[in-house]
């Protein structure tokens, strides 16, 4: 629907100035409400990035030690890609048959990466945490030791968490809001033609708005990215 059209129509409604006056207020307070809503609670969920690339095949620089491990432990090489992390160990993954006890769970600190530890053959879960304190870096992964060395190699999780003050979009909400506010104090003016404009201004400042909206949507989302290994495992020397 044009605008001549449009006008046309709220006019065979029969709407008094006054009337006009009150439609053109409730349309400002509108748009006001929605202009705030979008600038200050449009935080949705987090996007999902791609997965990270996987950290090449190589040995990392970490001092090994001169003696081998004790008898019946594997020993773990451990590096992460983003700096220092915390590392904790739980091996509680074994398969409970039916009406079975669960074995205890056995968790502790295993080291801050990059570093070198010796543990019994098995599966562990790995909890990873940035050991400066950045809550953007964490991570939960599966290793498998085996008798002899394993290498594990960590490019961390990350996550993003939202952010509320996004200048550009921001602005364009305001221009629409502005611009709506603007053609609806024209839509009660006397002239046909300021009218027009006011209903021509109103309505490109409702698009503006809505768009501007969704950009600022998108942009004050979190995100999230999946961690990537790399790990292999070299048998005990004399296999």
């Amino acid at each position: 629907m044009n605008r001549v059209k449009f006008e046309e129509r709220l006019e065979s409604l029969g709407l008094t100035d006054r009337r006009r006056d009150e439609v053109a207020r409730l349309l400002g307070r509108w748009m006001v409400g929605a202009g705030l809503c979008l600038l200050f609670g449009c935080a949705g969920a987090p996007k999902e990035l791609a997965p990270r690339t996987p950290p090449p095949r190589s040995i990392p620089p970490v001092a090994m030690p001169q003696t081998p491990p004790p008898a019946g432990r594997g020993r773990v090489v451990l590096f992460t890609t983003d700096g220092p992390m915390r590392v904790q160990a739980r091996a509680d993954l074994d398969f409970v048959a039916p009406g079975d006890q669960p074995p205890d769970t056995r968790m502790g600190d295993l080291c801050t990466t990059p570093c070198v530890a010796d543990l019994p053959p098995g599966k562990y879960k790995l909890y990873l945490t940035s050991a400066e304190g950045d809550y953007s870096h964490g991570d939960v992964d599966v290793l498998d030791v085996k008798a002899g060395t394993n290498y594990y190699l960590r490019a961390p999780g990350k996550f993003e968490s939202p952010r509320w003050i996004h200048v550009l979009p921001s602005l364009v909400v305001i221009t629409g809001v502005t611009l709506a506010l603007v053609g609806a104090g024209l839509t009660v003016s006397e002239d046909s033609g300021a009218r027009a404009a006011g209903i021509g201004m109103m309505g490109g400042g409702v698009a503006i708005t809505i768009a501007g909206g969704i950009y600022l949507y998108d942009e004050s989302r979190g995100s999230t990215q999946e961690g990537a290994t790399t790990s292999w495992w070299e048998p005990p020397s004399g296999h």
